[in-house]
């Protein structure tokens, strides 16, 4: 079930989003480049006052996390989505990029964008599978990020 997080959730989404940074990116960002912890608990209560967070609970647990960020009237930044391990490949970060995208499509934006690093294949995969491109490169001290968009159609209703 995903739900707009409150600060209560704020200890299971940093371990959330740690947990599953360590395990995806520490094998392609070398060592001395890599953050671990990705975030703190300041970090996440600051973006946690300009940023959306949903959460994906299962059985009352917090598996999967991620953010919209309203960077102007027409474009949001999609940030955080992680989802624990032993949760991946279940169809849960579809669900939330698509609820994020609905809530987008409600603040009337037009695009949403992210990044994430090049080397991260599979990350591009899913995003590519959810009609994301990518648009440019950011080099990084370890290899580029790639900066990936998409256009929003706006859903008309006609009752």
């Amino acid at each position: 079930m995903i739900e707009r997080a409150s600060s209560k959730d704020l200890n299971e989404i940093l371990e959330v989003i740690n947990t599953s940074n360590r395990e995806a990116f520490s094998k392609i960002v070398p060592k001395e480049y890599f953050k671990s912890p990705i975030l703190t608990l300041e970090e996440l209560k600051r973006d946690f006052e300009v940023m959306e967070f949903y959460v994906y609970r299962l059985n009352g647990r917090i598996v999967g996390v991620a953010a919209l960020q309203v960077e102007s009237e027409s474009t949001g930044r999609i940030r955080w989505v992680y989802i624990l391990p032993e949760f991946q490949r279940r169809g849960i970060g579809t669900a939330l990029i698509k609820h994020i995208e609905f809530r987008a499509r409600e603040l009337k934006l037009r695009k949403l964008w992210l990044v994430t690093p090049e080397k991260a294949y599979w990350a591009i995969n899913f995003y590519r599978k959810l009609n994301y491109e990518v648009t440019s490169k950011i080099e990084r001290a370890w290899g580029f990020d790639v900066v990936m968009e998409k256009e929003l159609k706006q859903t008309t209703y006609y009752w």
